[in-house]
């Protein structure tokens, strides 16, 4: 779903309507920021999930702590990408302006006291459904439904909602595909014997779906991971005989758009059985299936 901005003559979308304007800008306009914003989500959750180190595949298998830690990765992830430096108080300033950002995977986000009167970039996702999503809202007091405890953080009420100007809404995120598998397909995948033949197996069941670089090198389980992807060798070798073609969205990238099967990061794989004739014809040329 597109941008769902606030009205014109609502108080607080002078103030808003620039935040949302710069925040665009430094994400390179709004197609390139609905990509790779989203896209920020999924390397967030499997930095922390950690698979290849930790042998974990779902964010609900982390510890308590380390699902706090995903809302301080996010924010990391985002000022970084956006390059925009942190304020005084705030986690970045961006049009001359101190904006929090703040995140849930749940249903509302928790913000603290220094946030309440100032703006804030909510992000918002679910890894059962791979939607999020990101807005900008001022924390208006009257917005908010304060705690009587000590740190005095607020709660945005559900029906201040509708003071969030939406930049994304509902808007989908590069799954993580073991929350979307049968357990019959990732028990065929997990007993695959070797790396190679696992990732082979995964990219056979889990097709036209950007995949990361992170769940790829968990299930490969060695340093150079890019070795049981490629020919000679590796899972193109077992994949293409049987016409599916293994693309990487960094090598791959003209393929991919002319193949209609993005978007996919630089980050990413994605896997495709071709079925019109001028797909199989291109991606025979591109030597990708036999």
């Amino acid at each position: 779903m597109s941008q769902v901005p606030l009205d014109s003559s609502h108080q607080d979308y002078p103030l808003v309507s620039k935040l949302v304007t710069a925040l665009l800008r430094h994400g390179g306009g709004y197609d390139k920021f609905a990509v790779e914003v989203p896209a920020l989500l999924r390397q967030a959750f499997d930095e922390v999930i950690d698979a290849p180190r930790t042998g974990r595949f779902t964010l609900a298998e982390t510890e308590k702590t380390e699902k706090t830690y995903v809302g301080t990765k996010v924010e990391i992830l985002v000022r970084n990408h956006l390059d925009v430096p942190k304020g005084t108080i705030l986690d970045m300033l961006v049009a001359g302006e101190e904006i929090d950002i703040k995140n849930t995977t749940g249903r509302d986000w928790m913000l603290p006291r220094e946030v309440v009167g100032r703006p804030a970039f909510l992000v918002r996702s679910s890894e059962k459904t791979a939607l999020c999503d990101v807005g900008v809202v001022v924390c208006r007091p009257d917005y908010l439904r304060i705690s009587t405890n000590q740190d005095g953080k607020g709660q945005l009420l559900a029906a201040q909602h509708v003071n969030i100007w939406w930049i994304l809404r509902q808007h989908p995120y590069p799954p993580n595909f073991w929350e979307i598998l049968s357990v019959a397909d990732r028990n065929e995948i997990v007993s695959a014997r070797g790396g190679t033949h696992r990732i082979a197996a995964l990219f056979e069941k889990v097709q036209d779906k950007p995949i990361s670089r992170q769940q790829v090198s968990a299930l490969a389980q060695q340093l150079d991971y890019m070795k049981r992807i490629r020919r000679n060798g590796g899972a193109r070798d077992i994949l293409a005989p049987k016409g599916i073609a293994l693309l990487w969205g960094q090598r791959d990238r003209a393929l991919i758009e002319q193949l209609n099967l993005g978007p996919v990061t630089a980050d990413e794989f994605i896997s495709f059985r071709p079925t019109s004739a001028d797909d199989i014809a291109l991606l025979k040329d591109a030597g990708h299936i036999d």
